[in-house]
């Protein structure tokens, strides 16, 4: 009886038939890495995470507090923005040559920031008591004309030391021992600030106007000239970067916190 004889492939064959499955594996991975890309939100197009890339915390909203060599009690918040509390008033002629300002910005972070970014979520909480808010679709905010603003150590040391007496010191004393971390400001993000709002259809305008000049008072910004729906404020500071050593005095009791997150 004639024994069948298995068949064997070619190694030439054979080779292919296993490209061909390892080309398909490969596309495969690559359409599931592309899907996780599009479904999955990139924190880096936030605000927030730019600024944090930077060394910098996002001030919301954007004001005109906290500007370099003031001093301020800090409290961080889960959401990895910075709130200030002014502890020390300051004279502005005290740091009007200590100051210096820059145009010059990293490419990245300057085309990071004038891009048109949905802070929707960021200011809601801000305007959660603003009545019509559920006609509000999106807000975005632009930044244009952005500059740096910052001090240098000797400067932040001599501020430091003609402000600790008296109430200055009493104040700093009394956030320290409630727990606080009280810190200067370095440097500051500063730029023109618009925040664009989206509405819905069915809105009226008067509607939209009324409540876009509403929403502006709660940002404490104006509304935008010859618009209903945009609200703005020139030169404010929307990221701000920390001096690393908190002020410690001897006669404060509590824990020493940095300044930086820990």
């Amino acid at each position: 009886m004639r024994r069948t004889k298995p068949v064997v492939l070619p190694a030439k064959v054979a080779s292919r038939k296993w490209l061909w499955l390892g080309s398909l594996v490969f596309v495969a991975i690559g359409l599931v890495m592309v899907a996780a890309w599009v479904g999955f939100p990139r924190k880096k197009h936030t605000i927030t995470a730019i600024l944090s890339e930077t060394g910098y915390f996002e001030v919301v909203p954007p004001s005109t507090f906290g500007g370099p060599g003031t001093i301020n009690t800090i409290e961080y918040l889960s959401n990895g923005r910075l709130e200030l509390h002014p502890t020390c008033d300051i004279d502005p002629t005290l740091l009007a040559d200590k100051i210096r300002k820059s145009p010059t910005m990293d490419r990245d972070l300057k085309q990071s920031l004038e891009k048109n970014l949905d802070v929707s979520a960021q200011v809601r909480d801000k305007l959660s008591a603003v009545a019509g808010m559920q006609q509000v679709d999106s807000i975005h905010l632009k930044l244009e004309n952005a500059n740096i603003l910052l001090i240098s150590d000797e400067s932040l040391i001599s501020t430091r030391n003609a402000l600790l007496k008296a109430e200055c010191e009493d104040a700093i004393a009394m956030n320290i021992s409630s727990g606080g971390v009280v810190c200067q400001t370095r440097s500051v993000l500063e730029a023109d600030v618009v925040y664009e709002i989206k509405y819905h259809n069915t809105i009226s305008m008067e509607e939209r106007a009324k409540l876009t000049s509403e929403i502006a008072a709660k940002l404490e910004l104006d509304a935008h000239q010859g618009s209903d729906d945009k609200v703005s404020g020139s030169q404010l500071f929307f990221g701000i970067r920390l001096s690393p050593n908190p002020i410690v005095l001897k006669t404060a009791t509590g824990e020493i916190k940095p300044c930086n997150r820990r």
